[in-house]
């Protein structure tokens, strides 16, 4: 039987930490492949975040 995928977690934080401390390889692995599944789905957050933070603060000099 076929291993499922656990619940949508979002792959940072706690999880890493978590396997890190444990120095559980196979998890650490798990992890950086939904890491990774996760960027490519949502781009760089980062980078969208500081171009929101630009936009809320014009829009709020301009009230």
């Amino acid at each position: 039987m076929a291993e499922k995928e656990p619940a949508s977690i979002v792959p940072y934080g706690p999880p890493i930490q978590e396997a890190i401390a444990k120095g559980d390889v196979a998890r650490m692995k798990q992890l950086e492949a939904a890491a990774e599944k996760h960027l490519a789905q949502v781009g760089d957050v980062r980078a969208a975040l500081e171009y929101l933070k630009i936009e809320i603060a014009k829009l709020s000099r301009k009230q």
